[in-house]
């Protein structure tokens, strides 16, 4: 009776779909302009019709501007690889080392996917919680040798070729446990359909909507953009006392077209800061603004940094950051309200951006009232602190959210802070960028005041393998770094 009741409440849930999800930006910045690599396609996934648009990679003669008909394949071998737990337990994920030695990578709860980046040839497990003492293990991973595979599934529910012992697994689970485990299968016979489109694999969690905000196109390498904000740069920083910490409400922050910016006297003349934008990549999509910040509000942005207490950077976002030998750095945090300063960051960060404003902060009921939460969708500010040999090996910059999180929120854009001159080495560094000179590895390289910014998103909303990205080891000197992080659509913890 139960399973009968579960097969059709999913019968009644799963009826004719059609994904049409509206793709507001938060700014209204060429509202007419889709994405030229947008393609809606149509298909059934035993559910019904349903249409979704998908993002197919530009074409490298059209992104060359027809110097290259064929992309260099990347140096780098290593991808995301993404683990789903299809069972109603909780389990542990495990690394297998060359020498069999398994290294734990956390927990993977009940209908939930956990992932990292990986090599082809690497091996994990799933096993249950007490494997060091049990060494039992539900299934092995071998990571596939070529290197097309990202996603793994692990699903004790289903038995291929004996219906009979699955319809008995279903009627085990809870009602929640079978809704969460629908969605599971759905998301990856979707998967499946989106491979064998685009070639890519999907990261996120089917349907995923579009992201809301506006992302700067980048149809072609040194393609330009021009973007301009009334955060002008401070010439002099006022004194400490005069800086203080931002206590006003919500609204009293909102600027209006006629109110001046704070400080106006202390900042260089002008109404306006003129930004340029330039595509320095395609695929992922990365830009380098060349001025972002004026020397004295690097100085003190630094001279901030070095009084902090810096500590040992962890890897992972929220619960789960852990200290790993994959980042050497060190870091504190710095919220918006600290002082002017940092305010200013945020606010030019959003004009850069093409965001407004107010969703980098706490807002007022009357602000952007349609929004899911009233919260920040921007972390705040890591100042990072690299000595010589020190690094952050390749990675990504996103996770993945909960399977009933309909939103499906991570990060969508990184915007990188360079602090100082590096002497040699430090620079970011994306080992996979399609282009057609090189497999080798594409290099920002750190200069005071300059930013980098890149995105964790596509457009259709799935995440962007391509963005995995390095901090090279510092050779000689050391560097200053600031990492912002934007989150779409919103920050959930």
């Amino acid at each position: 009776m139960k399973l009968l009741k579960h097969f059709l409440l999913a019968t009644s849930l799963l009826k004719h779909v059609n994904i049409s999800v509206a793709n507001t930006a938060s700014v209204p910045v060429d509202d007419d302009r889709k994405d030229p690599n947008l393609q809606e396609i149509s298909f059934d996934l035993g559910f019904g019709e349903e249409n979704f648009e998908v993002f197919m990679d530009p074409d490298i003669q059209a992104f060359s501007q027809g110097k290259h008909d064929k992309i260099v394949k990347p140096h780098m071998k290593g991808h995301a690889v993404k683990f789903f737990n299809m069972s109603p337990y909780s389990v542990k994920l495990f690394w297998i080392s060359d020498s069999n030695e398994p290294m734990d990578m956390g927990v993977c709860k009940p209908f939930h996917s956990v992932g990292t980046a990986s090599f082809p040839g690497h091996n994990f497990i799933f096993a249950p919680l007490d494997y060091m003492q049990s060494k039992v293990v539900y299934q092995h991973f071998p990571i596939d040798k070529t290197g097309t595979n990202a996603l793994y599934y692990y699903d004790p529910i289903h038995v291929p070729g004996n219906e009979e012992r699955t319809k008995k697994n279903l009627a085990r689970l809870t009602l929640s446990e079978y809704e969460k485990y629908n969605k599971m299968v759905r998301n990856r016979k979707f998967a499946e359909h989106y491979k064998k489109v685009t070639g890519r694999e999907y990261l996120t969690m089917y349907p995923r909507p579009k992201p809301r905000h506006f992302m700067w196109p980048a149809d072609y390498i040194n393609q330009t953009h021009w973007v301009t904000s009334r955060e002008t740069f401070f010439k002099n920083i006022p004194e400490d006392n005069l800086l203080g910490t931002i206590r006003e409400k919500p609204l009293e922050r909102k600027l209006k077209e006629d109110d001046p910016v704070a400080f106006s006297d202390y900042r260089e003349p002008g109404d306006h800061l003129n930004m340029t934008i330039r595509v320095v990549s395609v695929r992922p999509r990365v830009y380098e603004i060349d001025s972002f910040l004026s020397e004295q509000e690097v100085d003190h942005i630094v001279a901030y940094a070095q009084s902090a207490n810096l500590k040992l950077s962890t890897v992972g976002q929220g619960g789960d950051s852990k200290k790993a030998k994959v980042r050497t750095s060190y870091n504190t945090w710095v919220g918006r309200e600290t002082n002017q300063i940092f305010d200013t960051v945020y606010r030019r960060a959003a004009d850069l951006l093409q965001i407004d404003e107010s969703l980098f902060r706490d807002r007022d009921a009357t602000e952007f009232p349609d929004w899911p939460n009233k919260r920040s969708i921007g972390e705040q500010l890591q100042l990072v602190h690299y000595n010589e040999k020190q690094e952050y090996t390749a990675h990504h910059d996103f996770g993945y959210a909960d399977v009933d999180n309909k939103l499906q929120p991570a990060r969508f854009a990184t915007l990188l802070l360079y602090l100082n001159d590096v002497e040699e080495g430090g620079e970011t560094s994306f080992p996979r960028w399609h282009n057609g000179e090189t497999g080798k590895e594409l290099l920002t390289k750190p200069k005071k005041g300059k930013a980098a910014l890149f995105y964790s998103f596509l457009p259709d909303g799935n995440l962007d393998d391509y963005s995995q990205h390095a901090a090279k080891p510092v050779l000689k000197g050391e560097k200053y770094l600031i990492n912002l992080w934007v989150r779409d659509p919103i920050k959930d913890f």
